[in-house]
């Protein structure tokens, strides 16, 4: 079958590349539906389930890791196998992710073929990570390679000079070098260094450009996303005025919110993150948000502003318990929650459910041929 690429059934990405993509949605609501059901969490309006604009090469990001397929095997540029934790398959073909992605690793994996990367058992190694976004709007490209900080260091500068020569469909605008010993597989910084070009690439959705660092959160799927806060703004009622959209990221639900509401207060944990959704507001000139950092779970005590609107996009963990007690507390009229681990929503609706009923309830696939779903529910007060 053309459409399964050379690693399917071994790299952890795509679990349901092999078969259709209206029986991938089918079965992928109903697992989720299940669970709603068995937590007894009635839906009042179900609007079904929206689907990804595109289906192949939709994620605007790609975690790449270091590694070999096999035991003293080349080089390969990729994703970790299924349940390994070792094994690297090679993404060069890989469907999810835009062409120009794939032309970055074959070059990549010629140029760096003699260095060492990273082995997670022993420690030692020096290539880790290369992560690549790009704007699908735009096609800007933001590629960061992450290494240890052992001295091969002019390896990468010249990787990024040759790197740059690529014809690709898409542009790159910046290059990042992350350096860590950290013995987690995370790719997190101890120092970052730009290499080349702006500090970030941008984005636009739905008519609103997004400046995206490093490490700024943005969602996977660019043209889904659309679909995804078309929705968000479809559920904010019409006599709402004032809104908080907590875990924030970069401030697009903000911003999108701002068009619709007379004020906006946006929180989030990630510095970077704030820093850009502060910048982002005011290129598009939007002088109605304000931007708090930390966790949502701490800020939530030191709000005492009424407002009447509250969106949360929390990650899988879902909403913590302050957080819940902070909606139950404000009793807003209108509550927005995108989720993208139905488990957790199932549980903190079950919290939610003596003040709160799901008016209504849709899905948007973000991540064809996974099984993951976001959704999207309108709570209304009792």
């Amino acid at each position: 079958m053309s459409n399964v690429c050379n690693v399917f059934g071994k790299c952890g990405g795509c679990t349901y590349l092999n078969i259709n993509y209206n029986v991938q949605l089918k079965e992928k609501t109903e697992n989720i539906l299940k669970i709603l059901e068995v937590s007894q969490i009635e839906i009042k309006n179900y609007e079904g389930v929206l689907s990804s604009p595109e289906i192949y090469h939709y994620r605007n990001k790609m975690e790449y890791s270091f590694g070999n397929e096999m035991k003293n095997g080349p080089l390969t540029i990729g994703l970790r196998g299924r349940g390994k934790f070792y094994d690297v398959y090679s993404a060069k073909t890989c469907k999810i992710a835009p062409k120009d992605f794939g032309k970055i690793i074959e070059f990549s994996e010629k140029f760096f073929k003699d260095l060492p990367f990273r082995n997670y058992r022993k420690h030692t190694g020096y290539l880790r990570h290369l992560v690549m976004r790009k704007g699908f709007k735009t096609n800007e490209i933001l590629l960061n390679i992450s290494t240890s900080s052992e001295d091969y260091h002019s390896h990468i500068e010249k990787w990024a000079n040759e790197v740059l020569k690529l014809e690709l469909e898409g542009k790159i605008v910046s290059i990042y070098h992350t350096i860590t010993d950290a013995k987690s597989t995370v790719v997190k910084a101890d120092e970052l260094k730009k290499l080349y070009g702006k500090d970030y690439f941008e984005e636009e959705i739905l008519g609103i450009k997004f400046k995206v660092g490093p490490f700024s959160f943005l969602q996977t799927n660019t043209l889904g996303s659309e679909v995804l806060y078309s929705k968000v703004l479809d559920y904010i009622d019409d006599n709402a005025k004032t809104g908080f959209d907590l875990y924030c990221g970069a401030g697009t639900i903000t911003l999108l919110m701002a068009k619709k509401l007379e004020k906006v207060i946006g929180v989030e944990i990630v510095k970077e993150a704030v820093e850009a959704a502060k910048e982002n507001a005011k290129d598009n000139n939007a002088n109605n948000v304000e931007f708090y950092l930390g966790d949502a779970k701490d800020i939530v005590k030191q709000l005492d502003e009424k407002l009447d609107t509250i969106v949360v996009d929390p990650p899988r963990a879902g909403l913590h318990k302050n957080v819940i007690n902070f909606i139950m507390d404000n009793q807003f009229d209108n509550v927005v929650y995108v989720s993208c681990n139905p488990s957790n929503f199932a549980r903190d609706m079950i919290y939610l459910k003596d003040m709160y009923e799901i008016e209504k309830f849709v899905f948007v696939d973000m991540f064809p041929h996974t099984k993951h779903l976001e959704s999207v529910a309108k709570l209304k007060r009792k």
